[in-house]
């Protein structure tokens, strides 16, 4: 991603929250977002039907999803949205900390690189 990119929207965040700024009310709004995205997932296997989820025993570093198929455009427009509305409130958290959402994701990225598929996640 790009420096600029993530600075500028972590700006844009702190900026445009309108009410209240306190932690407390951003972390609950963050976790509300994250309920959306997954149950945006939910419904576009369970109301539109264009991905399917198969739940069978996962054999350990295959890789797979477990998903079938492919979001229908208004499906992958409505877990976007969601997913925006959950960094928005992500980059709320990382401003009211002042910790820089660049920081973190480069951070994570070391992990990742460092420790590979010894991550566990």
């Amino acid at each position: 991603m790009e420096t600029d990119l993530l600075t500028e929207y972590q700006n844009r965040a702190g900026s445009v929250i309108a009410r209240n700024k306190s932690v407390l009310d951003i972390l609950s709004k963050q976790q509300c977002a994250g309920a959306r995205v997954e149950r945006s997932v939910v419904k576009a296997v369970t109301a539109c039907g264009c991905i399917g989820i198969e739940g069978c025993k996962n054999p350990p570093r295959t890789g797979t999803t477990q998903l079938e198929g492919s979001l229908c455009e208004d499906c992958e427009n409505m877990i976007m949205t969601e997913m925006g509305e959950l960094i928005f409130y992500l980059a709320s958290l990382c401003n009211a900390l002042d910790i820089r959402l660049e920081d973190v994701i480069r951070r994570d990225m070391n992990r990742c690189d460092m420790l590979g598929p010894y991550s566990l996640r």
